[in-house]
């Protein structure tokens, strides 16, 4: 049986060798399946990796709008403030020339009521400095005017500038 044996041994071993073999060679041949496989892997890494590039812009993009945001909102901030001063300011020359106007006026009436040469020089005399002083806190309530409005309108460009951001974060992202 030995003698059998051997050649019988030597067969199988040539027979394991030829179908390894085919093996072999049907897999580095691909057949069709396997290549249309390959083609849609590489499609869907190409498409993950545009996809991936697009989320890094966004983000930076997002990121960068998040700073654009925090600087615009102390502009609007600021801005605000010095409004609310300007009308501090406008409020408090506003009421002075009201007292001013008032004051002028109660020196008016008292003047044809004195008959006393001396008390109504000293009234004229206090009418034109108050007159002075008045037209001092007109020429300052116009001046607190026109501040108000010079910031009234940079607030509004800022507030304007602020909603333009915050479109352009909401259309980032909702893409």
């Amino acid at each position: 049986m030995r003698a059998f044996g051997r050649p019988v041994a030597w067969g199988g071993l040539a027979l394991a060798i030829m179908g390894g073999t085919t093996i072999v060679l049907g897999q580095n041949r691909g057949e069709p399946g396997d290549l249309g496989s390959l083609a849609a892997l590489t499609s869907e890494v190409r498409e993950l990796r545009v996809a991936v590039q697009q989320l890094a812009q966004t983000q930076s993009q997002t990121q960068a709008l998040g700073v654009y945001l925090s600087v615009q909102q102390s502009r609007v901030l600021q801005v605000s403030s010095q409004l609310d001063s300007a009308r501090k300011d406008l409020d408090t020359a506003a009421r002075q020339s009201n007292e001013l106007a008032s004051k002028l006026a109660d020196l008016d009436e008292q003047l044809p009521r004195v008959s006393d040469p001396a008390e109504r020089n000293a009234i004229q005399g206090a009418s034109r400095e108050m007159k002075r002083e008045h037209a001092l806190m007109n020429a300052q309530e116009q001046q607190a005017r026109s501040r108000e409005l010079e910031l009234s309108q940079a607030l509004q460009a800022e507030e304007s500038r602020w909603s333009a951001l915050i479109t352009r974060l909401e259309a980032l992202t909702q893409r």
